[in-house]
């Protein structure tokens, strides 16, 4: 969880040697929480897709086209450099392929993030996260504020972590605790304008992995966006998946989001006929494993 459904409950039955007239014993699973170690390392890809075509009619005037056709790709390795508890208070993230893919007039337009291909050293220092080169020198503050909105929760322990309940828990429960918790991560580094809502997290299916025993989660949030009061439209989402989590460590492998977008338009708009037809759709998966620790130099 450190770095960042149509709804099936599937249900799991754990039953015990026949016997006849035993009712089924509920499965269930126990998350346990560990410290973060020194070398320890991780990758961590993410791929969100957003794509919509909109059309907005105001009576006596020609449609205005709200289009857009973006891909958000990010890939990064994370070393931990160092630990406080169960805080992480400095790491090496390095990143990899960093590209913002835009469809303007049916051509692809590929923009390198400013972080593509770098390597950098955050460190929790004061109440502050700094970010410098490996050698310590240090960067532009572009680079800075990429790194840091990626990298929020040095210094603490995870509170995603925290949230997840120590006693046994089975399939069917909703974990209110975990909801707000992640609620309140995803407002912590959300842009300007956007707002979350109505998060909800229910365990759905707990499964068998090479890895252990695994959780998996239905989650489901509201997102409105709006550029301002006098945007003549907002957007909202209302994203929709699982997230995937080991029990030993509660350690996300996998999260999955998407939903239809909707834009609305502003409420003096709407009293003048204007009108906004059309389709969008957004969608986000975001995966981490366990890398080899980097050899002793």
């Amino acid at each position: 969880m450190r770095h960042l459904l149509p709804w099936v409950v599937v249900m799991g039955w754990l039953v015990s040697p026949v016997v006849l007239g035993a009712e089924p014993e509920a499965r269930t699973i126990r998350f346990t929480q560990k410290a973060p170690g020194v070398g320890a390392r991780e990758e961590h890809q993410t791929r969100m897709e957003m794509a919509f075509d909109f059309k907005a009619t105001v009576p006596n005037k020609e449609p205005i086209p709200i289009v857009a056709n973006t891909v958000v790709l990010e890939s990064k390795v994370y070393t931990v450099l160092a630990v406080k508890g169960r805080a992480v208070t400095r790491a090496q993230v390095a990143y990899g392929e960093m590209d913002e893919v835009k469809m303007v007039e049916g051509k692809e337009q590929r923009t390198p993030s400013p972080v593509s291909k770098k390597t950098y050293v955050a460190e929790f220092k004061k109440g502050l996260v700094v970010v410098t080169t490996p050698q310590g020198k240090p960067v532009s503050d572009e680079e800075q504020a990429k790194v840091r909105a990626g990298h929020t929760s040095l210094g603490r322990a995870d509170p995603l972590v925290a949230a997840f309940p120590t006693r046994p828990v089975q399939v069917g429960d909703s974990m209110e605790a975990l909801a707000e918790a992640f609620e309140k991560e995803l407002q912590r580094t959300a842009a300007k304008g956007m707002r979350y809502t109505d998060t909800r997290i229910q365990l759905t299916e707990i499964r068998e992995d090479a890895r252990g025993l695994m959780g998996v989660f239905g989650v489901s949030t509201r997102l409105v966006a709006t550029d301002g009061a006098e945007a003549p439209v907002s957007m909202e989402i209302r994203p929709e998946g699982f997230i995937h989590v080991l029990a030993e460590g509660t350690v996300v492998t996998e999260m999955s989001l998407g939903g239809p977008v909707q834009l609305i338009p502003r409420a003096a708009l709407l009293e003048r006929g204007m009108e906004v037809q059309g389709t969008g759709d957004m969608r986000v998966l975001v995966t981490s494993k366990p890398l080899p620790r980097a050899p002793k130099k």
